[in-house]
């Protein structure tokens, strides 16, 4: 075979390699989610030599399988030389590189690795760069882009002349068998070799003369014999690439494997002792150099070599004749395993003279055995229902199929056939399950199950078949379909058959290699081994709600379940039956991976008709498959306390209370100004989404809008349009349709009941709300018959009242006489609303001329407001001033006198600060603010009487009365004195 043939075919294999992993990583568990990934490698590299490449994984949380895949071009060959996690070597899975490209994947890696894989490239002999492009695969791609190593030589750097023919390594004699011999130009010569001999060029330069002629290390010579270490690339003549020489490696054993009679791989497994030849195929690359040489030894440490292997132990890139064609491997040893004992043995091969160092050697090792019986061997002899249990058929013949079985005695009560069918999982090396019957195997689509039976009554037994693959078989079992006790495990013997084992073909119960008619297993053969395992019960909580919940409230629901619960019911009991509970419509919720349940935003009380209604329940969650007793795939809508108790369940209290209702309206001085006509409201309604809020004059206008619930359950709403009310009393309401949703006795919600009241139409369900009301009395009647005093009604509504008059804002107080220096101190009352107006407090002298200005746009509810005006930095003189309040929109006026500097702190006749009472513009209506905390529902319910009595507050008009203004000009005469003298 050319090697240009062998090079096509070792591309095809590595190709098959490169797909069979990608095709058994996605058919397998999911994969783990590759955190990072880098790859480094030289900047140059000479034509013919070899660069070590490094490329770099590290996992994330999960763990799981990893897949590194390159591509290569410009490569004459590559070799995986290191695979380690986190520091430390590992056998890969998959491990194959050709100068096509390199395929390396990984089995179960732990959470968080750091994964390293090494190769070597090879550039070709050729003018092209070596570029490398490829990925690493998880849950997901991480991109390693291109790698370019540049190839300095455009020329081909195998030295020439071309070999001589006439010696196998291109100059004279040379034996493999001794690695002794002359090597000429253009030979390949490895790492470690001690013997030979050579010359090179015109000049005959001796081989240990030779110079590395490009990369690094250029013009190092090639020294003799050749050290273990020694750079590897082209070393020529005269140091010029292109000049005659040799090409220096590393000699390396690529593969080695243990095969039994049928070609299985049974390398690190068990090969069954028999009368059948087993072999060893390997895989090198100094067939040209050295013979190799195969060693035995079994668990003492002592060489059976020669009772073992027949035929020669020494070979070069051919096979023992006993041992067939090698096919894709290059030799081929017979090992002969009936008269050696039972054990581990190791094997290793190597080269027989210099060449069995590093990668020069490979071992591995083989477990011989003459127990025909397999074991079976369980990941936990204990485990929670729903758990997933992992099973193992050990030491059986590589490509064996066992059979594995759970009788339908330990099947859980309740599953369907689907779920009994699916007991042992698909995953790992099972190639076939299902269930039979005392008819043979069965599709669980084909099992008529009558109402009063179970599956367990139609079933004999659910099986898998496990293949022996890679020395053992795996599988898994999933235990949420068996019952909380000890379960049996039986393994049954290896079918004779590389298929299926006819013990479980349809046609196949009574063939010769059975023996017996039946067609149940256990009737038919003995078990190879058997296992036990105790299922214990699983636990789910439920965390919220919790306590305490206002029906028609927004909850969290979400507690925590055991591993194997996908879903989860939640009931809900009051003296009998444990009653369906739907979430947002749906029966059940779903697990998380990380076993816990949660739904957000959820009413509740729309889940089942019992939590609309005040009281003390049971709350429970419930694993959805022991809640479905009927078998129809969904929870039953009702369960008895026995039933739901004896599922993996658990309850808690829940006390249900009525909705709520308080709120309040934000006025000034009791009024709101006309010149503002907007309101603010806030309060809490608990159990509510939203609630009505009301206006109504005395003259039967009326203004309706619906506020929007927050999930703290408050509402808050600034500014609410009031400007087509009239000015005078006006009412205001806040309803809230209570628990049932609809106002009284009709089927209005909120934005019906605000439109009617806001059009005073007749309601869109038909009742007639408002049509013909004429005055505010009668439009308050209408509201309060269709909510809070309707028929039945759990309505609830919050009453207060303000005044709605035009913008007043007026001095009460200011500080006077005041010093020079001093502070003026004005107090007021306004009902204009704070943020929105500014207060503006100026200082004015006799000709109207400003001195001084300062402001406010802070007061309270009760609409009194103040400011300090500070004369220290305005250059006043004492005399009589006015002060003046504006908001905007109004004025009004007080008098001050403001006297020298320290004048005040000398003895003098008391005088009284000047009070302005408000002018009689404005009449203020004395009310009573109706009770916030209403309590529902009272139909009987008082509204705010509209005829209020006005107290009309006297004032003699701005100024002093005679006796008053008497006692000033006396005052004033006494001060003129006191300043003369």
């Amino acid at each position: 075979m050319t090697d240009e043939i062998k090079g096509k075919i070792r591309g095809l294999l590595l190709a098959a390699i490169m797909v069979s992993s990608v095709v058994a990583l996605s058919a397998g568990p999911a994969a783990a989610a590759v955190s990072t990934g880098d790859r480094t490698a030289p900047d140059s590299v000479a034509a013919g030599e070899t660069a070590t490449v490094t490329a770099t994984a590290t996992m994330d949380s999960n763990g799981g399988p990893l897949t590194l895949s390159e591509s290569f071009s410009g490569v004459a060959s590559a070799q995986i030389t290191d695979v380690s996690v986190n520091g430390a070597s590992t056998n890969p899975t998959v491990s194959a590189a050709d100068a096509n490209g390199a395929v390396v994947t990984l089995g179960d890696t732990e959470a968080n690795a750091d994964v390293e894989v090494t190769y070597e490239v090879t550039a070709a002999d050729s003018a092209s760069d070596v570029t490398i492009t490829g990925d690493l695969t998880g849950n997901g791609t991480v991109d390693l882009g291109t790698t370019t190593i540049t190839v300095e030589d455009t020329q081909t750097p195998t030295p020439t002349p071309t070999p001589d023919p006439d010696g196998p390594r291109g100059a004279g004699e040379y034996d493999t068998s001794t690695s002794v011999g002359e090597v000429g130009p253009g030979a390949t010569v490895f790492q470690g070799e001690e013997d030979l001999t050579g010359t090179f060029g015109p000049d005959n330069v001796e081989l240990a003369a030779l110079q590395k002629s490009s990369g690094d290390n250029e013009g190092i010579l090639l020294e003799q014999p050749i050290p273990q270490d020694q750079p590897t690339g082209a070393y020529t003549a005269d140091g010029n690439s292109g000049s005659a020489g040799v090409v220096l490696q590393t000699p390396r054993v690529t593969d080695v494997e243990v095969q039994n009679n049928d070609g299985g791989d049974v390398t690190g497994s068990v090969l069954q002792a028999s009368s059948d030849s087993a072999f060893v195929r390997v895989d090198y690359n100094y067939q040209n150099a050295e013979d190799l040489e195969i060693t035995v030894e079994d668990e003492d440490g002592l060489d059976v070599t020669e009772e073992i292997v027949t035929g020669s132990t020494e070979l070069n890139d051919e096979s023992d004749a006993g041992a067939g064609s090698p096919g894709d491997f290059d030799v081929g040893y017979v090992l002969d395993t009936q008269d050696v004992d039972e054990g581990e043995y190791t094997i290793t091969v190597a080269g027989v003279e210099d060449l069995d160092f590093g990668d020069a050697s490979e071992t591995v090792t083989v477990n011989i055995t003459s127990d025909q019986q397999a074991s079976l061997d369980l990941d936990s002899d204990e485990v929670v229902q729903g758990e997933n249990l992992g099973l193992e058929v050990q030491n059986s013949p590589e490509g064996n199929f066992h059979a594995v079985v759970i009788e339908s005695s330990d099947f859980r009560d309740g599953i369907t056939a689907s779920q009994a069918a699916n007991i042992f999982r698909s995953v790992g090396d099972v190639s076939d399950r299902g269930l039979v019957n005392s008819d043979g195997p069965v599709d669980a689509e084909d099992l008529n199950v009558a109402d009063d039976e179970t599956v367990a009554d139609n079933v004999e037994y659910a099986y898998a078949i496990v293949e022996i693959d890679g020395g053992n078989g795996v599988g898994s079992i999933e235990t949420q379909y068996l019952d909380d006790s000890s379960v049996d495990v039986d393994l049954y013997p290896a079918s004779s058959s590389g298929d299926v084992p006819s013990y479980l073909d349809n046609e196949a119960h009574t063939t010769a290699d059975i023996g017996g008619n039946s067609p149940v297993l256990p009737d038919l053969l003995d078990t190879d081994d058997d296992q036990s395992f105790e299922v214990t019960e699983g636990d789910v909580t439920l965390d919220s709600p919790d306590g305490t919940y206002v029906t028609g409230s927004q909850v969290d629901v979400n507690g925590s379940a055991n591993e194997g619960v996908d879903e989860v019911a939640i009931y809900v009991r009051d003296n009998n039956d444990f009653e369906l509970v739907t979430i947002d419509g749906d029966d059940t919720i779903s697990v998380d991976g990380d076993d816990t349940f949660s739904e957000e935003d959820i009413t509740l009380s729309n889940g089942n008709s019992l939590l609309q209604l005040p009281g003390t329940y049971r709350l429970g969650v419930i694993d959805e498959q022991d809640a479905d007793l009927s078998g129809d795939g969904n929870p039953d809508a009702t369960l008895t306390t026995s039933e739901f108790n004896s599922g993996v369940s658990s309850t808690s209290s829940i006390r249900v209370t009525d909705t709520a209702l308080n709120g309040t309206f934000v006025t000034y001085n009791g009024q709101v100004a006309s010149d503002d006509s907007t309101i603010d409201v806030e309060g809490q309604a608990p159990g509510k989404d939203s609630v009505v809020i009301a206006f109504v004059d005395s003259r039967g206008d009326a203004a309706a809008t619906v506020l929007s619930v927050d999930d703290d359950d408050t509402f808050d709403e600034e500014d609410i349009d009031i400007s087509s009310l009239s000015e005078g009393a006006v009412t205001a309401h806040i309803i809230s349709s209570g628990r049932d949703g609809v106002f009284g006795d009709t089927s209005l919600d909120d934005d019906d009941l605000a439109d009617a009241i806001r059009t005073g139409s007749t309601a869109s369900s038909g009742e007639d709300f408002a049509s013909g009301a004429g005055t505010g009395d009668q439009v308050r009647d209408r509201i309060l018959a269709n909510t809070v005093d309707d028929t039945a009604s759990d309505d609830l509504i919050v009453n207060e009242q303000f005044r709605l008059s035009d913008g007043l804002t007026t001095i009460e107080s200011a500080t006077s006489p005041v010093e020079t220096n001093g502070t003026i101190e004005v107090e007021g009352t306004t009902n204009r609303v704070p943020d929105d107006n500014t207060i503006t407090v100026e200082v004015l002298d006799q000709e109207d001329e400003s001195v001084t200005i300062d402001s406010t746009d802070e007061w309270g509810n009760n609409g009194q407001w103040s400011v300090s005006v500070d004369l220290s930095d305005s250059d006043v003189e004492p005399g009589n001033y006015t002060v003046e309040s504006d908001d905007g929109d109004n004025t009004d006026r007080a008098s001050i006198q403001i006297v020298e500097a320290g004048s005040l702190e000398e003895e003098q006749p008391e005088t009284p600060e000047t009070e302005t009472e408000a002018p009689d513009t404005e009449t203020e209506t004395e009310t009573d603010a109706p009770d916030t905390e209403t309590e529902a529902p009272d139909t009987e319910t008082e509204m705010p009487d509209t005829e209020t009595e006005e107290a009309t507050t006297e004032a003699s008009g701005p100024g002093f009365t005679a006796a008053i203004a008497l006692i000033a000009l006396v005052a004033a005469a006494l001060l003129a004195v006191r300043r003369d003298n």
